[in-house]
């Protein structure tokens, strides 16, 4: 709590490590960088529309790419596009992510979920 990670407020992940541990994180104008095993113990909720690499499993309405038109149409290929209903299977946020979409099961690779962004189904 002395760092600023205080309930309400925003947090956003400004850059990894090339392995993934540290990551550097954003409290208002505060770069912090904090392991793997710290980070774990704070309970954070992501702002929607969100990227695919930090949601955890549950249904989703992908909400927007940010990526140029290769990448679009590379996701329209695999069934994906903007307003499509995407159930994300398993995301362990270490290796590729299991997803569903149309009744097919896809990997993701951690890049390519970045740029991929979802918005929550309210159920």
């Amino acid at each position: 709590m002395g760092m600023g990670f205080l309930p309400g407020r925003e947090i956003r992940v400004i850059r990894k490590a090339p392995l993934g541990d540290p990551t550097i994180y954003l409290i208002d104008s505060t770069e912090i960088s904090l392991r793997q095993d710290d980070s774990k113990m704070i309970k954070v909720e992501p702002l929607y529309p969100a990227p695919l690499s930090i949601i955890d499993s549950g249904t989703y309405v992908i909400a927007n790419f940010q990526a140029g038109e290769f990448f679009i149409q590379k996701m329209k290929r695999l069934g994906m596009q903007i307003g499509a209903e995407l159930k994300v299977i398993d995301n362990h946020h270490d290796c590729k992510i299991h997803v569903e979409i149309r009744e097919k099961v896809i990997l993701i690779g951690r890049r390519m979920a970045e740029k991929i962004f979802l918005e929550k189904i309210n159920e």
